[in-house]
C-alpha cells in the first residue's frame, strides 16, 4: 500500500513537473540573461528529466528510509551516529534546510512555476522527512513518528509565515480587492489627521474591534504602508500560534509534542482563514477560564464576548459557548461514579444544580457583554434592517461552483472530516470519556455553529472559502484540545499509537497532512508590477488628480490608501461612496441608498473618480463571484459609466480614472 501510494504521488508530481518544464526553462533563461540563440531547443526536456529524476529519487529514498530501513542498515547507522553527535546543531541544519526552500518558492518566480498540488505534496513529504530525521533523538530509531508529524507541520508553517511576510512591501496600490480601502477604514480612528476633511470621519462598517486592532499603528505619525502590512502579517500568524500553544499546554506531553500540536492548530485554522479578533477572543477564554477561578472566568468571558461582538455581531454566542466547554470539562461535572462494568451511573442529583449555576453564570455574562457591545441585537427593528439579513442566499455555493470549485460542503469535509471522525472514535472507544452533559453541550454547540456557518457561507459575497465557518472551526480546535488533554493525561489512557487500529492511524495521518498540504498550496509569491511601472502609474494619477481638483471634487471609490499614506497629497477627502460599502448596498439591492449617489453623478459633482476598472457585462453563477459582479454592474457600474467615461485605465494596477460624460443619454 505504501509503495503504491508513493508511486502514485511520484507519477502525479512528475506529470506536473513535465508540464511546468517549458515555463521553468524560460524563467531560468531570463534569470541567467541568456539569449534564445544561445539556449538549446531541447533544454526544457532536459530540465524536465533532470528535475523529475532528482525529486523522484529523493522522495523514493526517504520513503524507503522510513518504511524499509533495513534496506539501508549501514547508512541508517552512520546517519544516527552523526546526528546524535551534533546535539542541538541539527536543529540549525533542519531550519537551514527549510528556509532556503521557502524563500525560493515564496519570494522568487519559482513559486509561480512549481505551484501544482502534487509537486507541493512531494516537497512537503521530502523536506518534512529530512526535518524528522534531523530532530529525532534516538540511538536506534532513524525517524520518530512524532518527529515526522513535527517535520511536516514545521515545513508547512514556515511556508505560511513566508507567504505572509512576502506581503510586506511598500507597493502603494492594493494587493487584493479590498486591501487599500480596508487600510483607509483602519486609519479613521487613530489617523484621521492624514486627510483633508472638514468634519469627523466615521467608518462605513461597524466592525470597530477589527478597525481598532489593525488601526492601532496609525498612532505612529506618518507610519508607512509596509509597516501596516507587517502588522497584518503578525496578526495573521502570532495569535494562531498562541491559541495552539495554550491548547497544547493542557497536555502532559513533552515540548516537541506540544509544539507539534500548536503548529497543527495553526495550520488547521489557517484553512478558514479565521479573522484574528475571534482568535483573540478564544485566547482569552482558553487562557483564563477556570472553574476554580470564578471571578477571573467571569471577567475573561465578558471581555472576550464584548470584543468578539464589537468586531462582528454574528460571534455573539462563541465566547460563552467556549467558556461552557472548558467549565463542563474541568469542573466537578467530571466527578462521576463508575461501576465494575465501566458503565456511567450519573450525577448526584443534590449537587447537580449547584455545580451547574456557575457555568450558566459565566455563559450569561458573556451574552450580556456581547449585547452591550452591540445593543442593536436586542432591537428586532434594527437587526432586521441589517444589510446582512437582506442580502440573498446562494445555496448552490455549498456545492462545487465557479466561485469555489470544491464547494463549501466538500471543502469543509476535506478540511475537517478526519478530525471529526477521530474525535467521535475517541469518544466511542472510551479514550476520550464524556458524560451526557458534555456530549449535549459539545454536539449542540457544534451543530449550531455549523448551521450558522453554512448559512453565512451561502450569503452573497461569501462562499469562496471556509472563513464564514470560523466559529465551527475554532470549536473543533477547542474540542481537539480538550480531547488531547484527557488522552495524554496518563489517567485513563496514554498516547500510544501502537494500540490504535489501522483506520484511526490513517485518519490521524490525514488530519496532519491535509492542513499542511493545503497551506503549502496557498503559499505563493506576491505578484505585483515592477517598480518602474509603479512609479509611472503613480505619476499619471497624481497629474490627473492635481488637474481635476481645480475643477471640482475628486472621489476615490477605490484605492483610498493613496491618500492615507501620502502617495496623493493635497486632495480633500470625499468620504461617501467607498467601494466596499457600495458593494454591500448593491448586494442588498438598497435602492434608497443609491438615490443620492445617482443624483451626485447626474450633477457631475465629481471632476474625477478613481475606481477599479468598470464593466457592464453581467456574468451569472457560471463566473467567479458572478452574482456579486451582476449586482455591482446593475447598481454601480452602469449608472457610473452612463454619467462618466474612462479617461485612463491602468489594468496592471486595477485602477480606472473617470471624468464626466458631457451628454449622458438614458441614464437612471
Amino acid at each position: 500500500m505504501v509503495n503504491s501510494l508513493a508511486g502514485f504521488i511520484v507519477f502525479q508530481a512528475s506529470r506536473e513537473l513535465y508540464q511546468a518544464a517549458p515555463e521553468l526553462s524560460k524563467r531560468l533563461k531570463d534569470w541567467l540573461s541568456i539569449s534564445s540563440r544561445d539556449w538549446p531547443s531541447g533544454t526544457p526536456t532536459l530540465i524536465a528529466i533532470g528535475t523529475i529524476t532528482f525529486f523522484s529519487l529523493l522522495f523514493l529514498f526517504v520513503t524507503i528510509v522510513i518504511w524499509r530501513p533495513e534496506k539501508f542498515r549501514g547508512l541508517k547507522t552512520r546517519v544516527i551516529r552523526v546526528r546524535e553527535s551534533r546535539a542541538w546543531y541539527r536543529w540549525l541544519i533542519a531550519v537551514g534546510t527549510i528556509l532556503p526552500l521557502a524563500f525560493l518558492f515564496v519570494f522568487t518566480q519559482l513559486g509561480f512555476v512549481l505551484y501544482e498540488a502534487y509537486v507541493r505534496l512531494l516537497l512537503l513529504l521530502i523536506f518534512g522527512t529530512i526535518v524528522a530525521i534531523l530532530t529525532t533523538v534516538s540511538e536506534n530509531e532513524l525517524v520518530g513518528r512524532l518527529n515526522l508529524a513535527f517535520g511536516l507541520l514545521l515545513v508547512s508553517s514556515v511556508f505560511v509565515c513566508a507567504a505572509q511576510l512576502a506581503t510586506v512591501t511598500d507597493y502603494p496600490f492594493s494587493l487584493y480587492w479590498s486591501e487599500g480601502n480596508r487600510l483607509y477604514d483602519y486609519s479613521i480612528h487613530f489617523g484621521s489627521e492624514r486627510y483633508i476633511y472638514p468634519g469627523k470621519l466615521t467608518a462605513s462598517s461597524g466592525a470597530l474591534g477589527r478597525h481598532l486592532l489593525w488601526g492601532i499603528l496609525f498612532v505612529i505619525p506618518n507610519s508607512p504602508i509596509w509597516l501596516h502590512r507587517l502588522w497584518n502579517a503578525v496578526l495573521s500568524i502570532i495569535p494562531y500560534l498562541v491559541l495552539g500553544a495554550l491548547l497544547a499546554r493542557w497536555s502532559k506531553l513533552g515540548t516537541l509534542a506540544k509544539w507539534t500540536f500548536a503548529m497543527w492548530i495553526f495550520l488547521f485554522l489557517i484553512q478558514g482563514p479565521i479573522y484574528t479578533p475571534l482568535i483573540l477572543s478564544a485566547i482569552l477564554v482558553v487562557g483564563l477560564v477556570r472553574p476554580d477561578k470564578l471571578a477571573i472566568s467571569l471577567v475573561a468571558t465578558a471581555i472576550a464576548a464584548f470584543y468578539a461582538n464589537f468586531s462582528r455581531w454574528t460571534w455573539l454566542l462563541a465566547p460563552s459557548a467556549w467558556a461552557a466547554f472548558i467549565w463542563v470539562n474541568e469542573s466537578d461535572f467530571n466527578r462521576f461514579e463508575v461501576e465494575k462494568d465501566h458503565k456511567y451511573t450519573g450525577f448526584h442529583n443534590s449537587d447537580f444544580f449547584r455545580r451547574l449555576l456557575p457555568m450558566v453564570a459565566v455563559a450569561i455574562i458573556g451574552l450580556i457583554a456581547g449585547i452591550i457591545a452591540d445593543p442593536r441585537l436586542i432591537s428586532i427593528d434594527k437587526i432586521s434592517k441589517s444589510t446582512a439579513l437582506s442580502q440573498p442566499l446562494l445555496w448552490y455555493r455549498l456545492l462545487p461552483n465557479a466561485t469555489y470549485p470544491e464547494g463549501i460542503i466538500i471543502g469543509l469535509v476535506i478540511a475537517t472530516a478526519p478530525l471529526l471522525v477521530l474525535l467521535i472514535w475517541s469518544a466511542l472507544s472510551k479514550r476520550w470519556i464524556l458524560n451526557w452533559l458534555q456530549q449535549l453541550i459539545y454536539i449542540g454547540v457544534s451543530v449550531v455553529f455549523l448551521a450558522m456557518g453554512l448559512v453565512a457561507s451561502a450569503k452573497i459575497g461569501g462562499g469562496n472559502n471556509l472563513h464564514n465557518l470560523d466559529m465551527f472551526l475554532v470549536t473543533l480546535a477547542l474540542l481537539c484540545g480538550l480531547a488531547f488533554r484527557q488522552i495524554t493525561s496518563g489517567g485513563r489512557t496514554s498516547l500510544s499509537f501502537g494500540t490504535w487500529p489501522l483506520g484511526a492511524l490513517v485518519l490521524l495521518v490525514l488530519a496532519v497532512v491535509i492542513p499542511a498540504w493545503n497551506s503549502m498550496m496557498i503559499s505563493k509569491p506576491l505578484q505585483i508590477p515592477d517598480q518602474f511601472e509603479t512609479i509611472k502609474a503613480q505619476k499619471i494619477i497624481r497629474v490627473q488628480v492635481t488637474q481635476a481638483k481645480e475643477n471640482g471634487e475628486v472621489l476615490f471609490i477605490d484605492q483610498r490608501q493613496l491618500l492615507t499614506f501620502g502617495t496623493i497629497q493635497g486632495v480633500p477627502l470625499v468620504a461617501e461612496y467607498e467601494k466596499k460599502y457600495l458593494m454591500d448596498q448593491a448586494m442588498a439591492g438598497n435602492a434608497a441608498y443609491f438615490e443620492n449617489f445617482y443624483q451626485d453623478l447626474k450633477d457631475h459633482r465629481f471632476s474625477l473618480i478613481i475606481s477599479d476598472p468598470l464593466f457592464t457585462q453581467e456574468k451569472g453563477e457560471s463566473y467567479t463571484f458572478g452574482e456579486e459582479n451582476d449586482a455591482w454592474v446593475k447598481w454601480v457600474a452602469k449608472p457610473l459609466l452612463c454619467y462618466y467615461k474612462p479617461l485612463r485605465t491602468l489594468s496592471a494596477f486595477k485602477v480606472q480614472l473617470l471624468i464626466p460624460q458631457l451628454n449622458p443619454i438614458n441614464c437612471p
